[in-house]
Order: C-alpha cells, then structure tokens, then sequence
C-alpha cells in the first residue's frame, strides 16, 4: 500500500496553528501593542482582548501582526524544502494567519464591523474608505490564496489530494475555534458576529484554493506523515485553549 498523508496529525497540526494565530492576533497585537501604547489590558479571550483606552494601533495591530507572522512562515514553508511535516505546518499556520488577516479588510469593509472599522471611526469620508478597504481586502485576499496554492502544490499531485491537505485542516480550525469561542463572557452576539464569521469566512479561501493550482506538475512530491507528538501538542494545547482562553483571563482588578 502506498503511503497516504496522516489526517490525525493534519487535524493536530491544524488545532495547534489556529491556537497561535490567534494568540498572536489578541495576545501579541493587541495586547502587546496595548501595553506599549500606555493602554491597560483588562481582559483576554479567545475572541478580544479588552482595554481601557480605545486606541486605533491598538485596534490595527492584531492583523498587522497575523499579516506578518503568515507572510515569514509561508516563506519559511517553502525554504523547509524536504522536511514535509515542517513544511506543512509552516503552511497551514500561514494561512491561518494571512487568510483573516486579508479578510478583516473585507469583512469591515462591507459590514462596517470589527477592527478595521473601529481604526477609521470618525475618520472623514467614511464611504469612500470602506470601498478602498473592500477593494483592498479582494485584492489581498485571492493574492494571498494564490501564494498559498503554489506553496501546498508538492502535498497535491492528484487534485483529489486538496481535500486532505486545504479543506480538512480548514474545517478542523473552524471548529476548534467555535468551540472556545462559545466561552467567551460576553456571550452569544459576540459568537455570531465575531467567532462564527472569523472562523468560518476568515479562512474560507482554503476551501477554494485548489482552483489555484498550478497546472504543471510540482518537481517534489511531499506527504503529511504520521506524528503522534502534534496529536499530544494538540490535545494538551487545544484543552488549556478552550478551558481558560475560552472563558477568558482577567488582566486587572
């Protein structure tokens, strides 16, 4: 038998990446930058992170962060070259750092929600600049789904091969997300318009970048070999996520 592409470790692979980006969008973006700016941190969940001084760096640096941490591990993703779980990984957790960080221009652009909005609160002309955000974001977006087609294509030598290695890491993330999201203090508004929407659109190119494929076949043929270590990474690292970013971390009395 052939060897075939281990989904219990795509899956683990998938939990962990989605953890970090997250992180790394709250903790890191806002949080961090928070700090930095003078604001006070109160609050940190898997959805927000709560401060006390509205502050558009603030607000700005959570997809600025994802933008930039997607951008290094894609290029990282492709310098792994033959250490395909490496690689894999990379690649994942870049796209689960470009895909929303490109979306959260979308989505603000046309609903007028989230944190793009909120950097443009009480800026002038705001019409004109949800359609330059809009624009932006589609431009952004399918470039982004482009770079990250070219980067899984050694996973793919049949067409059929995208189902493992895009859709199932994309679902897997989804609902890890939802899960933790469903947590969040703040309650069920907050899950529908910030946790479901996130998780499902933010990511949502991955469900479609198979269309992207290069058509040439890839010189390398890589598989996502069985790890046990990521389905231990992942058990322990999804639990601490969901029982105590969940619900949320108090930063302040």
């Amino acid at each position: 038998m052939p060897e075939r592409n281990d989904v219990k470790t795509i899956i683990s692979m998938a939990v962990v990446a989605s953890a970090a980006a997250t992180l790394l969008h709250e903790g890191l973006g806002h949080g961090v930058i928070a700090a930095l700016r003078g604001d006070i941190p109160t609050e940190l969940t898997s959805n927000h992170l709560t401060s006390v001084i509205p502050d558009r760096w603030v607000e700005a640096g959570g997809t600025l962060v994802n933008l930039c941490a997607g951008t290094i591990a894609l290029i990282g993703s492709r310098s792994a070259r033959r250490r395909s779980n490496l690689r894999y990984f990379l690649w994942i957790f870049a796209a689960l750092n470009l895909l929303p960080g490109a979306g959260y221009f979308l989505f603000s652009g046309i609903l007028g929600l989230g944190d793009w909005n909120e950097v443009i609160r009480d800026v002038p002309h705001q019409i004109t600049l949800r359609i330059i955000m809009t624009v932006f974001g589609a431009g952004l977006y399918v470039l982004v789904v482009r770079q990250l087609a070219v980067a899984i294509q050694p996973f793919c030598p049949s067409p059929r091969d995208y189902n493992t290695m895009g859709r199932v890491p994309y679902y897997a993330a989804c609902l890890f997300s939802c899960a933790a999201g469903a947590l969040d203090p703040l309650g069920l508004k907050l899950f529908l318009l910030s946790t479901v929407p996130a998780a499902f659109g933010g990511s949502s190119g991955l469900m479609w970048a198979d269309v992207l494929l290069p058509r040439t076949p890839a010189k390398l043929t890589l598989l996502a070999h069985r790890q046990p270590a990521w389905w231990i990474a992942a058990t322990v690292l999804g639990l601490a996520y969901i029982l105590i970013l969940g619900p949320g971390i108090k930063l302040t009395r």
